[in-house]
């Protein structure tokens, strides 16, 4: 696959579980059916994304986002934790043919890349990536000087109202910022 394709990513590999090649997985999709027997994922190794096709999938019993997950080519214990700490990844065009199942207000993270940001209604940032932190996610956003800033994204700090327009509007706590 060409490096000027998008990738989202979808998953981060924990490592090897069992003997037969199975990987543990931290899931950070919203939909498990992007790991149907038959998909295809694409995992970033050697400087390029080289695809794997899904062999099995298993939410374990607690309904979380850890699981285990068989792919082509991994066979055993050894070969499955060569992976570990490597991230999972689909198309972009992958996850626009499931924006249909979209609620109305709702989008993918995706959507938040290239947003203006808007602080006291003028335009202050944009946003440049989203982090996965371990109780939510975290906007990384460049302000007008081009200086890096993080903002928690929670539904008090960010207003996605306007995301169509490209546009949210933060209320960030006092001292977030130092500006």
């Amino acid at each position: 696959m060409s490096r000027e394709e998008h990738y989202l990513r979808i998953a981060v590999i924990m490592g090897g579980h069992a003997l037969n090649g199975r990987l543990k997985i931290n899931v950070i999709s919203d939909n498990l059916n992007r790991f149907r027997k038959g998909n295809h994922i694409f995992i970033f190794e050697n400087n390029d994304y080289k695809q794997y096709t899904i062999e099995e999938f298993k939410q374990l019993a607690d309904g979380g986002r850890i699981c285990l997950l068989r792919i082509n080519g991994v066979f055993d214990r050894t070969a499955a934790q060569a992976f570990k700490g490597k991230e999972i990844f689909i198309t972009q065009q992958e996850a626009e043919e499931t924006r249909d199942q979209l609620e109305e207000n709702d989008f993918y993270y995706f959507d938040l890349v290239g947003c203006e940001v808007f602080l006291d209604n003028k335009k202050f940032a944009e946003v440049t990536d989203i982090l996965q932190a371990g109780s939510g996610e975290i906007l990384i956003i460049t302000d007008n000087k081009g200086k890096q800033l993080m903002i928690p994204f929670i539904d008090s700090m960010v207003d996605t109202s306007r995301i169509k327009e490209m546009r949210l509007d933060i209320y960030p706590i006092e001292g977030l910022f130092d500006i």
